[in-house]
């Protein structure tokens, strides 16, 4: 980490308000340029980039204790992205992907529907069942499902699960066939 981005992070956790405001116009001079090229990754759109990244810097602002004893920038991404980034970009995906979003509901139509399930079971059975089979998933496969759930593209699972946003794609599809399968074999025990 340079000299100029360290004494601005000392100064951004100090308990004066006058010296934490300097220390902060600091700080955004010297970090505005790296957390723009982190949040284009995951935004793709600069305008955006740049209203999320005044909200983060307005949260550091108001509780800067999450940026004490950081002595790296990789260090530094990683704690301003788990503590100030990751809510507001969770928000905009929900937003952006409120018309993508897999609901229990449509997981449920997803994997049943084929095999006649959905007229022979009733709702609270089709609920413990997919409840079931989510939970006979790999670790891998169940994160990839609730991440596309709660609304997340195929590029923020693959930021999440450090992966390909094709291989979540294929991710997705074989977690789709395996939970019909497992539906299916189900299906046959009763």
């Amino acid at each position: 980490m340079n000299r100029r981005l360290r004494n601005a992070l000392k100064g951004v956790v100090d308990p004066d308000i006058e010296r934490r405001r300097r220390a902060m116009e600091r700080f955004v001079r010297a970090t505005f340029g790296m957390f723009i090229r982190y949040l284009y990754r995951y935004l793709g759109n600069e305008v955006e980039c740049e209203d999320v990244l005044e909200d983060v810097y307005a949260d550091m602002w108001e509780d800067p204790t999450h940026l004490c004893g950081v002595t790296t920038e990789r260090q530094l991404l990683r704690n301003v992205y788990l503590y100030y980034m990751r809510d507001h970009l969770r928000k905009i995906y929900r937003e952006r992907n409120q018309h993508l979003n897999l609901s229990q509901e449509g997981l449920k139509r997803l994997i049943a529907p084929d095999i006649g399930i959905l007229e022979m079971m009733s709702e609270n059975e089709l609920q413990e069942a997919v409840r079931r089979m989510l939970s006979k998933l790999k670790t891998r496969e169940r994160k990839c499902i609730e991440l596309w759930m709660e609304g997340m593209s195929n590029r923020a699972i693959a930021n999440e699960l450090n992966k390909t946003v094709d291989a979540v794609k294929m991710l997705k599809f074989r977690t789709i066939l395996k939970l019909r399968k497992l539906m299916r074999r189900e299906q046959v025990i009763r």
